[in-house]
C-alpha cells in the first residue's frame, strides 16, 4: 500500500489498490504477455527491463508494472523508456489515467471501467471474469476484520521481603503528615527512623532503622496501546 502514496492519482488510491492487486500482485516487475506467459517473473529491474526489450523485439504484446501498463500506452502516458515503466509511481499513475479515462467513458460505472481497464471495451472484463476479480477483492478488505487494541498487561506483584511471608505494603503517609505535622513515630522516605518518647526511664524504648523500615511502592509496568 506505500506505492499508493504516489502523488498526482487520477482515481482515489483505494481503487488503484484493487486494480494492483488484480493485476500484478504488487509486483513491480510483473510482466504479462498477451495469448501466454514468461516461465517465470523478473526478479529485479534489470531483468524486467532485458525481458520487456527482448518481448518487443519479438513482436510480443505485453503490460507491466504495478498497473500492468499496455505496451501500446506506454508513449501515450510519458513513459519514454522501460526503466521509467517500471517505477512503481510513474506506472500508478499512467494505469489511474487510463482507468479515469474508462470510468468518464463509462458515464461513471465503476464496473465498466474495470472492464474498460482489461480490455478497452465495455464487456469483455465482465465475460472473462475480471470484474467479478476486482469486486472479490474489494470484498475481501470490506469483510476484513477491524484492528483490536492491545491490552494493558497486568501489574508485577509487589515484592516479598526476606522472611516475611505477606506482601511488603507501600508506605502511606499519616493524616496528621498530609497536613503539614509530622505524626509521632512517622516514617519520611529516606529519613532515619525516630521511635516515640520513652515510658519509663528504667525501660527506654529502643528502635531501630530495620525495625521501622518501610518498603518502597511497587513500580507499574504499562503497556502502550495501538
Amino acid at each position: 500500500m506505500e506505492a499508493l502514496a504516489c502523488q498526482d492519482l487520477a482515481v482515489p488510491a483505494e481503487v488503484m489498490h484493487h486494480i494492483v492487486r488484480v493485476e500484478s500482485s504488487y509486483n513491480p516487475y510483473a510482466i504479462g504477455v498477451v495469448g501466454t506467459r514468461l516461465a517465470r517473473q523478473p526478479r529485479n529491474l534489470a531483468e524486467a527491463i532485458a525481458t520487456a526489450r527482448q518481448l518487443e523485439r519479438d513482436g510480443f504484446n505485453f503490460s507491466l508494472g504495478l498497473a500492468q501498463v499496455n505496451l501500446h500506452n506506454l508513449a501515450k502516458q510519458g513513459l519514454a523508456d522501460y526503466a521509467l515503466a517500471f517505477d512503481p509511481c510513474p506506472n500508478l499513475v499512467a494505469g489511474s489515467r487510463i482507468l479515469a479515462d474508462c470510468h468518464v467513458r463509462a458515464g461513471g460505472d465503476w464496473d465498466k471501467a474495470f472492464s474498460c481497464y482489461y480490455s478497452g471495451n465495455f464487456s469483455t472484463g465482465f465475460r472473462d471474469g475480471y470484474v467479478r476479480k476486482i469486486r472479490a477483492s474489494i470484498a475481501r478488505d470490506a469483510a476484513a476484520p477491524a484492528a483490536l487494541a492491545i491490552a494493558v498487561a497486568a501489574p508485577p506483584s509487589p515484592p516479598r521481603r526476606p522472611g516475611n511471608d505477606s506482601p511488603a505494603q507501600p508506605h502511606r503517609q499519616s493524616l496528621a503528615g498530609r497536613r503539614g505535622a509530622s505524626a509521632p513515630g512517622a516514617v519520611e522516605p529516606g529519613a532515619q527512623a525516630v521511635p516515640p518518647p520513652p515510658v519509663s526511664t528504667s525501660q527506654p524504648a529502643v528502635a531501630t532503622a530495620a525495625d521501622l523500615s518501610v518498603a518502597a511502592p511497587a513500580g507499574r509496568d504499562t503497556a502502550l496501546v495501538f
